[in-house]
């Protein structure tokens, strides 16, 4: 097995990007004192409850995030934790409580000085201004629910088999439950994810991109145990760094199903990091020959049973039509909306507040502006995008609409199925750590790429749907 050496550095604290954040901190603190004995308090509030609280929370995530580097470190050097591999669902709960109440911190003030200023002027438009501090009750509610249905249910340590994982053999292993019984049994999902930076300063993103994912049902023992092994190639990166990508890998698992407590149906969702190193090792437990038959044919028979609720389908003589609906993901796109609202709207009024009082409100209003609108412009065409497709023997067509408006149409020869081509697009992480990919499936011809298929939910029925247009292509 391959081990990795601790260096110096490995343990100790992030102490530049606390610092860094130290500053930012003063810098509010000292902002706010500067409004303050310019006789407005309620400007200085904001502004100290702005820097303060999102510093507090990033200290706070960088902290976390270097306590879950050492732990995973320890692990990839064979440490096996004896409480089992904790989840991560507890801190995606109270991440969500955090924001909301940092979005509650800082729109309440906003709303406040907005409100009294210009609705004794008959501005009513000012009333939009709310969304900010109800998104932070929506998000303190939302984590507050999530937070409590957690402790229902309890812990879920996972303990892996073997430990750590290998890449070239098998991840796998078990996890108990303290409380509930599970309708059915649940589906797990194993990922492997390349986490890296993209852009720079204040355009700077995390990006997570999916380099392989498998599914499979988890299996009961009599003992109580819910087991589950997954098969992994041996070309995948492992956990860490690695030479080939920027950034660093992580392997995530996600289990998720519905059980009943007491007679009340709770929904069931955690997920795991777990290490994986190099190897050939397999777990103790292996399920029955029989049974990963069938698991493969339910996952198969489900992947063309979603391509088929997502993307229209009718066919005609030889040729198969494909129209991908708009409006077919209104929650995600609506989330978009809602946050590039809430931005959009602070850094406009964050801007006429530097217009009219002082201009040390600039640097937030540049900030909280081109963000707001960039997510609210991509929300928007998330939301009314729509494509529609044909492909026959040897040719492909396709043609764009935006909100029912044509925009462009484009025809080509199609001549090989290995043309084709699956593109994850988009991917959406919920609190409670459920990952949600998206994809598009595309025809990649002379240089030029013809989207047949976007916005399917899930690889499986993006490849159900690549299998039955590559059929149409060779009739």
């Amino acid at each position: 097995m391959r081990k990795r050496q601790h260096n110096n550095n490995d343990k100790s604290l992030p102490w530049f990007g606390l610092a860094f954040l130290s500053v930012f901190m003063l810098a509010g603190i000292a902002g706010g004192v500067a409004f303050f004995r310019d006789g407005q308090p309620g400007a200085g509030l904001m502004f100290m409850a702005m820097f303060c609280g999102i510093s507090a929370l990033m200290m706070f995530l960088l902290l976390y995030g270097h306590k879950q580097a050492l732990v995973e470190q320890a692990m990839l050097q064979g440490e096996a934790p004896p409480e089992g591999i904790a989840s991560n669902s507890k801190t995606g709960y109270l991440t969500m409580l955090a924001l909301g109440a940092l979005f509650l911190a800082i729109g309440a003030p906003i709303s406040y000085m907005a409100i009294t200023d210009e609705l004794p002027k008959a501005n009513y438009a000012v009333l939009l201004v709310l969304v900010f501090p109800l998104a932070g009750a929506l998000l303190l509610w939302q984590g507050r629910n999530k937070l409590k249905q957690w402790q229902k249910i309890g812990k879920t340590p996972f303990f892996a088999d073997p430990f750590p994982g290998n890449a070239g053999g098998q991840v796998g292993g078990y996890f108990t439950l303290q409380h509930g019984s599970f309708e059915q049994l649940p589906q797990a999902r194993l990922s492997c994810l390349h986490v890296y930076q993209r852009g720079s300063g204040k355009n700077r993103t995390s990006q997570r991109d999916s380099l392989w994912s498998a599914e499979c049902e988890v299996s009961r023992t009599v003992d109580g145990k819910f087991w589950l092994a997954l098969n992994v190639p041996g070309h995948l990166p492992t956990s860490g760094e690695d030479a080939r990508y920027s950034g660093r890998i992580e392997w995530q698992l996600s289990c998720k199903g519905e059980l009943t407590l007491n007679k009340e149906p709770l929904e069931f969702s955690r997920q795991w990091t777990l290490p994986v190193t190099a190897g050939n090792r397999r777990c103790s437990w292996q399920p029955h020959a029989s049974e990963v038959a069938l698991q493969q044919q339910r996952r198969t028979a489900e992947g063309f049973n979603n391509a088929a609720r997502q993307i229209l389908q009718q066919v005609e003589g030889n040729t198969l039509h494909l129209t991908s609906q708009p409006g077919r993901h209104t929650g995600t796109a609506s989330t978009l909306i809602i946050v590039g609202a809430i931005f959009s709207g602070a850094g406009v009024f964050l801007s006429y507040k530097a217009l009219e009082e002082t201009a040390m409100l600039w640097l937030m209003a540049l900030i909280f502006t081109p963000l707001g609108l960039l997510t609210l412009l991509f929300g928007l065409f998330w939301l009314g995008r729509g494509l529609k497709a044909s492909v026959s023997p040897g040719q492909v067509w396709m043609q764009r609409s935006m909100f029912g408006i044509q925009l462009y149409q484009r025809r080509a020869q199609l001549t090989t199925e290995q043309q084709l081509s699956i593109k994850q697009t988009l991917s959406s992480t919920s609190g409670e750590g459920k990952r949600t990919e998206y994809f598009r499936l595309q025809a990649d011809i002379d240089g030029k790429t013809l989207v047949l298929a976007e916005g399917i939910t899930g690889r499986d029925a993006a490849e159900a749907l690549k299998l039955q247009v590559a059929e149409a292509l060779i009739r």
